[in-house]
């Protein structure tokens, strides 16, 4: 009957049937324990807890009980073993808080194994829950430490990354370089960087990695440790790869793929020639394409070319824009179409041009125009770089 050794008390002051009581528990897998009467268990409350009581009891004995245990969880049950048959005693009982009742003399045994087995199962089902319960408490609290721990890192991380970006407001020979970047988690997918490579020449890129979060953040790591590297290699004159659109991204392509952390990303890199007035670019599948704006008219640029961290071996045509006086540049990640209302992704890059071709081109009024001030839950990373001549 028992699968693990339960503790049954017996409190009755007929010491024959309690003797043949006991043997027949004891044989069944329990440990017994006996006392003539409620004030004689009180001598023995602290050497034994039992889990299921039995005896002739009354119902002050059981009240009494009760009271003795008080603190013991979960109560344990307790069968009255008795010769009154009487309904009144039996409902006095139960009232009391008996939780069964079985009328001496026992004929067949089988009736008090069954009796106690439920009682049984039901001090272990609590037990049971208990654990469960216990178990559920300490997974939470876990959770919670870990989950805390997560933010801490996410927070740190955030602060690396909004560190690995260039300056806001940053002037290159008359040509004005700004950015904004609104994270839909503390991390982003979204990066973008501009600088100086020369007295006449200005690079920058606009990287889009799929997904977002911890795991897309680590590529935008790469990235920034990936141009820094070029441009160190461009002052040894080791490489020049920096100073060119297509072999910069087939550099970043090839990074990407060593990693093998199965990422992939959307880009557009540039180098604008101050000399010339030419920007020189590659198109990595950026999407939306970057709107060129001159004298009050806008347009998206042309160009086409495959995602970076796909492909072994692409190609990344270069393309050329003559720069008029005046001119403005706005490139932004995809997730900005998520906050434009529109119903078709054509009239939602129409609501795009529209929005840039009448704002003001600095990033307070394009943040203004989108309404991204007001904006506290993102689906998706939005960056905005506006690139922009200052003197004409």
């Amino acid at each position: 009957m028992a699968d693990l050794e339960e503790a049954l008390l017996i409190i009755d002051s007929d010491e024959d049937v309690s003797r043949h009581m006991k043997e027949h528990l004891t044989s069944r897998g329990f440990h017994v324990v006996h006392c003539a009467s409620v004030k004689c268990f009180t001598d023995l409350k602290a050497q034994v807890t039992p889990d299921i009581i039995i005896g002739d009891l009354t119902s002050d004995d059981i009240k009494s009980l009760y009271s003795l245990l008080k603190d013991v969880h979960p109560r344990p049950p307790i069968v009255i073993h008795s010769k009154r048959a009487d309904a009144e005693n039996i409902l006095g009982a139960l009232r009391s808080g008996a939780s069964d009742y079985i009328v001496k003399p026992v004929a067949d045994v089988a009736v008090l194994d069954e009796a106690i087995q439920r009682q049984i199962d039901q001090v272990r089902v609590y037990r049971e829950n208990q654990q469960y319960r216990y178990d559920l408490e300490l997974a939470n609290k876990e959770l919670r430490a870990g989950l805390e721990e997560l933010q801490a890192d996410q927070r740190a991380g955030r602060h690396v990354q909004m560190k690995m970006l260039p300056e806001r407001e940053v002037e290159y020979g008359g040509i004005q370089f700004d950015h904004c970047i609104k994270p839909s988690l503390y991390l982003s997918g979204d990066f973008f960087d501009y600088f100086r490579l020369s007295s006449d020449k200005i690079a920058f890129y606009f990287a889009d990695v799929s997904g977002h979060g911890a795991s897309s953040a680590f590529v935008t790591v790469l990235l920034k440790n990936l141009s820094n590297r070029l441009q160190r290699n461009l002052r040894r004159q080791s490489s020049d790869d920096i100073l060119y659109p297509d072999r910069f991204l087939k550099r970043v392509n090839a990074e990407l793929l060593d990693t093998d952390l199965g990422k992939h990303l959307t880009m557009f890199a540039g180098v604008i020639d101050l000399q010339t007035r030419v920007l020189s670019y590659s198109m990595g599948a950026h999407f939306p394409m970057p709107v060129m704006s001159v004298n009050g008219v806008s347009r998206y640029l042309d160009g086409k070319g495959p995602p970076v961290g796909l492909f072994d071996d692409p190609v990344y045509p270069l393309y050329e824009e003559p720069l008029a006086p005046g001119f403005s540049l706005v490139i932004c990640s995809d997730g900005l179409l998520e906050v434009i209302n529109a119903k078709s992704l054509a009239e939602k890059e129409q609501a795009l041009l529209e929005t840039v071709q009448e704002a003001r081109h600095t990033i307070p009024e394009l943040e203004k125009a989108f309404g991204l001030r007001w904006i506290t839950e993102l689906p998706d990373d939005i960056a905005i770089v506006s690139i922009m001549e200052t003197t004409v």
